[in-house]
């Protein structure tokens, strides 16, 4: 008497489907210069795999950069009109209103200073978003877009923006199939 274990098979068709999926867009709108994967591709998290056009966002930088030294500039000259006031004050050969409308200048040159600061920080923050990362270590299953095409962002457009292309994380996957009751 031996024992042994008794295996049976059934065979069917069906799809073997990725738990997570993500399609990947970019937040900059503009060309596509450069596209690093293809599909079939593993991809680590964070690895560039899309250049979009750099010009306009640099521009952007550049200009807010600008802004800010202007403003930086009448910051400090209203500051030291300020203080001349101050002085003069002290003389009693400005008046009070005189004092209080240097001292506005100098709270109006700040809040246009710090203004200035956010316009630069988010014009750097756009022209990082023209590098498209990958948002998950995973496989790219489908690319929906070339080099050369022009792609919309998400945040300004109301189709949602451009897929550039779909990934997946192969890791976990369902199989989705339909078995006969009788096997």
């Amino acid at each position: 008497f031996v024992r042994r274990d008794i295996v049976v098979t059934a065979q069917a068709s069906g799809a073997i489907n990725p738990d997570t999926t993500v399609q990947v867009k970019s937040k900059a709108s503009g060309e596509i210069l450069d596209i690093k994967v293809q599909t079939g591709d593993v991809v680590k998290h964070g690895t560039l795999i899309v250049q979009v056009d750099q010009r306009i966002p640099a521009n952007d930088v550049a200009q807010a950069r600008a802004a800010l030294q202007v403003d930086s500039a009448q910051f400090e000259n209203a500051q030291s009109q300020f203080n001349r006031e101050k002085e003069l004050y002290a003389a009693k050969a400005v008046t009070q209103q005189e004092l209080e409308q240097a001292q506005l200048a100098v709270s109006v040159a700040n809040a246009s200073m710090v203004r200035d600061a956010i316009a630069l920080e988010n014009a750097k923050i756009a022209l990082g978003d023209t590098q498209v990362l990958a948002p998950i270590t995973g496989t790219v299953i489908s690319l929906a877009v070339q080099r050369g095409t022009v792609i919309s962002s998400p945040n300004s457009s109301a189709s949602g923006g451009t897929v550039i292309l779909t990934m997946a994380d192969l890791g976990l996957v369902q199989v989705k199939t339909w078995v006969d009751e009788t096997d």
